[in-house]
């Protein structure tokens, strides 16, 4: 066998294990060792198409794995810290409410979800303030009946940016980062909920003892 022979049965054996591999950077990397073999057998060859296919291949398959692990390093940083929201505005309609105002009852259709620019925010059965630059009413956008696990009054003046619920999904299937931060915002708020139940729990039993 020569030279250009396992050059291009190596070159198919590499293509054929892109379309195997499951995760995105594995696959690029496979794809890129794929189109370099592809373009020593076009030149041992002599195959200008072979050599153009995989000539504009290879950068574009570069391009997207430089994508790819700037998308990873970007999930990582926010799983570990915070992300600024401001990023939904352009998504949003912008409102104010009075101070007094009711943005949503508890057990209202959560239909859409809050980003606060100004103002404050009171979480009434918890006793919650929520402030500028942070969501407010996305919980319910995740639960089976869809409806509002509480009350939210405007403490002062707020204005805020309003997305809807559908809208709300597209941008969380599609920014990966925007995801992994509302994640875990809501195991946090969970778990802050979870600790507030608990202390009131006990507050109950210490004053009926």
């Amino acid at each position: 066998m020569t030279v250009t022979e396992v050059l291009g049965w190596t070159a198919a054996g590499l293509v054929l294990t892109a379309f195997w591999v499951k995760t995105m950077i594995p696959l690029r990397l496979v794809a890129m060792a794929g189109n370099i073999a592809f373009l020593a057998y076009g030149f041992l060859l002599g195959a200008p198409s072979i050599i153009a296919l995989h000539g504009l291949l290879l950068p574009l398959n570069f391009v997207r794995l430089r994508k790819m692990r700037d998308l990873t390093r970007r999930v990582r940083g926010v799983s570990q810290g915070a992300m600024d929201l401001s990023m939904l505005l352009p998504y949003m309609s912008q409102h104010s409410k009075a101070a007094g105002e009711a943005f949503f009852l508890k057990g209202d259709l959560s239909d859409h979800v809050i980003y606060v620019i100004s103002g404050t925010v009171r979480i009434t059965d918890l006793d919650r303030q929520i402030g500028p630059g942070e969501l407010l009413g996305e919980m319910g956008v995740f639960t089976e009946d869809r409806r509002r696990t509480d009350t939210a009054v405007a403490e002062t003046e707020v204005t805020y940016g309003q997305i809807s619920a559908d809208r709300f999904w597209e941008v969380f299937f599609q920014d990966p980062a925007f995801g992994a931060y509302l994640i875990r915002t809501i195991v946090r708020r969970a778990n802050t909920n979870v600790e507030w139940a608990t202390s009131r729990y006990q507050s109950a039993l210490t004053e009926q003892a």
